[in-house]
């Protein structure tokens, strides 16, 4: 007797034992869900662009220590579109709409726009250093007086103002803090809740500033709770509440941004979750009710799956990992997986209840009929989940830890809960239409299938074989691409206002730099200055593609101002003077000027810059070559004067991208190596293990065939196909194979083999491939246009395993196998 007979033998006997316990087991499982479910209520959710790297990640642990000195650079921008910005009544609209969003909005720092815009200047040998806009011009002649401050400071342009002077912009600057983190009272003021910085200008009339308090980053990132989601989405909604309030055909509003972007993710995650759930339930009880028709044939799977899901979400809050994009689609995959190992053993029951009309023997001869091989198809499934634990993506990692212990925590409830169910459960036979040879519908139509592909395989092969290589060569156009903007749909808000900043002011985003002299006041350095000037100015060189720089923001624009004023506002000395001790004395005058501006744009110790890029929101692909060709062209102007690090919101979220290929990739072969490992040793034959993998590969070929004509792009998200249908491919091939080899070493005659195998697990197979299409076909209801791709792509993969599995399949084992052989 082999293992795998053994095996069977010993699920037949737990198969009892659980018929004569099933009370008590029953009562055990739910007390296990009741202790465990009772953490659900502290499932976070995490949409955050930070939240996509591990905490232990050098980016991240980089980003921390950046937010914590400068503070949080996820912003919310507003544009506000109109006939013409200089014009009285629109400026007394937007002054109101400034001072309702500061007043009324909570956790932000400050609000910066035309109407408290820095503006610096000289008067009488004094540096002053007001608001823009200290009342709103009654006249035309104030208001062109306006417009001439406005256009002859360039710092404003494509920040404050669109080049033809129809759109300016509003910017919220959000506490860096949660609320609910305790303030440090050692905290220096520079790093406390009453720093910011503007997306765009860096402006903040009421930052705080003292260069000689020291602090410990180190310990006051890890003792302080950043700005929460809830928090983020409170901001976002109190702001789209006060738009509706102002909004009109000559003051249309637009709401974007980094945060904003990040709020409009988790509305989508949260709203989506919900129908997904509420979709699949349908579908899988329409599906089981058909199949079964019997109220047990739907009740039952479906107490297995909620439990599994209770468990599943509840060991992530146990273990602090938040709900997030990624693991948004493993409620619905359980949904499928759990419910189609359900089938498989519901299916051989009833058909052997419905002669033997003996429950404790039916359920004994299912379990040891399909035990091995659901036990097997779980293994595989979340082996192919479980490798992407690897990922240095957060999201991905939790996904394959959580997604593969969901799987095997279905494995338990489907060989231990649902027999225990199915023992203390009074059934009814139940008459099925059969021909006069026994035979339904369904087993004609497989009979047929079998019948078929032994009698042609040859062709079927050839066949294949053509349409793999077609495949092949249309798959191989496939290209990277990580666009996270065009996963919303067109008409979405936050998408059409990011657009809209990008075509009119430039860029939406920014990528953060940090200049770091290592030496203190090694700010003042005049050659430092000029480099930084040199860089701003001539950045955009190396931009490609759809990459650009619309300005850059740093310290550099506050000396220059300070210069000019200082010397009776004339524009030839907006520039940077030669002496280090004038640079020191004019930051001086600037911070005695009662604007703290310069809190967010260099540390305490004038050793630390930060230059703030202003970029479109672009594919992450192209956004990354940017950033690799900048840190080699800031590396090489800078030398030895100060080392350069790129950081910020959009620096990781280019990073991510590229963590995610190279994750990716490690995933698909190790999924693969452990998936054939496994099939060899349920098959026991290495040469029959190895070629029937072949099959498996057909729907990656398919599914990249299909990318590349629907012009799909590779993200971060159809990246995860691979692996995830590999796993559910295996699923079919390993019902197929276990029975197949039971009957081909019974029978000697391949032919014979196929059709029983079709005949005892094909209906199964192929009601299992419905649940499981349906189930991610219910993605598409998504209103993400990434979750509708790989819905689509995904059920794709699946259905071209099941017709794998029929026809490719049986074919390539009639031409290895030879009959009234052993092998």
């Amino acid at each position: 007797m082999n293992w795998r007979a053994k095996t069977e033998n010993k699920l037949e006997h737990f198969s009892d034992w659980i018929f004569d316990n099933a009370k008590k087991t029953i009562a055990a499982i739910l007390v296990l869900v009741v202790v465990i479910g009772s953490q659900l209520p502290s499932l976070k959710v995490d949409t955050t662009t930070e939240g996509f790297l591990h905490k232990s990640d050098p980016m991240r642990i980089e980003y921390d220590v950046f937010r914590d000195q400068f503070g949080r650079d996820e912003k919310l921008m507003i544009a506000v579109k109109t006939k013409n910005i200089f014009d009285i009544g629109f400026l007394e609209k937007l002054d109101s709409f400034h001072h309702a969003l500061e007043n009324e909005l909570p956790n932000i720092k400050a609000v910066d726009s035309l109407i408290n815009a820095r503006n610096t200047y000289g008067a009488e040998g004094e540096l002053i250093v007001e608001p823009l806009i200290d009342t709103i011009p009654k006249n035309k002649q104030d208001l062109e007086k306006l417009k001439a401050v406005v256009t002859n400071n360039s710092l404003y342009e494509n920040s404050l103002y669109s080049e033809d002077f129809t759109m300016t912009t509003v910017t919220i600057d959000t506490e860096t803090y949660s609320s609910l983190s305790a303030p440090q009272e050692t905290t220096s003021p520079d790093l406390d809740d009453d720093l910011g910085f503007d997306d765009d200008l860096g402006f903040d009339d009421d930052l705080g500033f003292d260069e000689n308090i020291e602090f410990d980053e180190e310990a006051l990132g890890e003792q302080r709770l950043y700005l929460t989601d809830a928090e983020n989405d409170e901001i976002i909604a109190e702001t789209q509440r006060i738009m509706e309030r102002y909004s009109d055909s000559n003051f249309e509003i637009y709401l974007s941004g980094s945060a904003a972007i990040a709020g409009i993710f988790k509305q989508a995650l949260m709203n989506d979750s919900a129908v997904f759930i509420s979709l699949m339930m349908i579908v899988i009880m329409i599906v089981l009710f058909a199949l079964f028709r019997r109220v047990s044939g739907v009740v039952l799977p479906l107490a297995c799956v909620s439990l599994t899901l209770i468990m599943t979400v509840s060991l992530m809050s146990i273990f602090s990992a938040p709900f997030t994009m990624a693991t948004q689609i493993m409620p619905t995959f359980l949904l499928a997986v759990v419910t189609s190992a359900s089938i498989h053993l519901l299916a051989v029951f009833y058909k052997d209840f419905a002669s033997t009309n003996d429950t404790k023997r039916s359920l004994r001869y299912a379990m040891g009929h399909s035990g091995l091989a659901i036990i097997m198809t779980s293994i595989t499934t979340a082996v192919g989940l479980w490798s992407f634990s690897f990922s240095g993506v957060a999201p991905v990692a939790d996904l394959g830890v959580f997604a593969s212990s969901g799987v095997m925590v279905g494995l338990v409830f489907t060989l231990v809960f649902l027999p225990s169910l199915i023992s203390v459960t009074k059934f009814k036979s139940i008459s099925q239409n059969v021909d006069k040879e026994g035979n339904t519908f369904m087993d004609k139509l497989l009979i047929g299938i079998s019948v078929f592909a032994t009698s042609r395989p040859k062709l079927i092969i050839s066949v294949s074989a053509v349409i793999i290589i077609c495949a092949a060569i249309i798959a191989s156009q496939l290209r990277f691409s990580h666009f996270p903007l065009q996963w919303l749909p067109e008409d979405n808000f936050a998408r059409v206002a990011t657009e809209a900043v990008d075509e009119n002011l430039k860029g939406s985003l920014t990528l953060e730099v940090i200049i770091d002299t290592e030496k203190t006041n090694g700010l003042y350095n005049p050659e430092v200055l000029r480099v930084i000037d040199d860089v701003s100015q001539n950045i955009n060189a190396i931009s490609t593609g759809n990459m650009f720089v619309g300005k850059v923001i740093s310290y550099i624009d506050v000396i220059k101002e300070t210069n000019r004023a200082l010397n009776e506002n004339r524009d030839e000395f907006y520039a940077i003077p030669d002496d280090p001790d004038l640079i020191a004395q004019e930051f001086l005058l600037f911070e005695s000027s009662g604007n703290n501006d310069l809190a967010s744009l260099v540390d305490s110790n004038y050793s630390k810059a930060r230059l703030t890029l202003k970029t479109p929101f672009i594919d992450s692909l192209e956004a990354n070559t940017f950033i690799d060709n900048a840190q080699l062209y800031l590396d090489q102007k800078f030398g030895s004067l100060a080392k350069v690090t790129f950081t910020g919101i959009g620096t990781l979220m280019t990073v991510t991208f590229e963590e995610a290929i190279y994750s990716s990739g490690v995933s698909y072969i190790l999924a693969f190596s452990l998936i054939a490992i496994l099939m060899i040793l349920l098959i026991g034959n290495v040469k029959i293990g190895l070629i029937s993998m072949i099959p498996n590969l057909l729907p990656i070929i398919i599914l990249s065939t299909i990318m590349v004509i629907f012009k799909m792009p590779l993200d971060m998200f159809t990246l995860l196909i691979g692996a995830i249908a590999l796993g559910l491919a295996v699923d079919d091939t390993v019902h197929f194979m276990h029975n197949f080899r039971r009957y081909e070493q019974q029978y000697n005659d391949v032919d014979k083999a196929v059709r029983l195998t079709l005949l005892g697990t094909g209906r199964a197979i192929t009601l299992t491939s419905i649940v499981l299409a349906l189930g991610f076909l219910v993605l598409t209801f998504s209103q993400m246009n990434n979750m509708f791709d790989f819905g689509v792509l995904t059920a794709s993969a699946i259905l071209v395993a099941l017709l794998a599995d029929f026809f490719l399949m049986p074919a390539i084992m009639k031409l290895i196998i030879k009959n009234k052989e052993s092998v």
